[in-house]
């Protein structure tokens, strides 16, 4: 479900201050009063969001590079280093 964004039009609010986050159902109405304090509320526009970044795989050499240790699977159970 999103999380949405909402803010009161004369801000701040002494109960819901600039505002409050909300998750609802995409299917859900828009709140057009707060449930707080009764006063007229619009859902703001969302903030930026935060994704994950993908990137490549890191190779062996990278991977010691930073200091993790590489191990090799030699048989079942056993590892050595790399």
């Amino acid at each position: 479900m999103p999380l949405y964004q909402y803010e009161p039009f004369k801000t701040p609010c002494k109960l819901c201050g600039k505002g409050f986050e909300l998750t609802q159902k995409i299917s859900d109405p828009e709140l057009s009063e707060c449930p707080k304090c009764g006063q007229a509320i619009h859902r703001s526009s969302p903030s930026t969001i935060n994704t994950p970044h993908y990137s490549k795989p890191l190779s062996i050499s990278d991977a010691k590079a930073s200091g993790f240790t590489v191990l090799k699977k030699t048989s079942k159970g056993e590892y050595e280093k790399q």
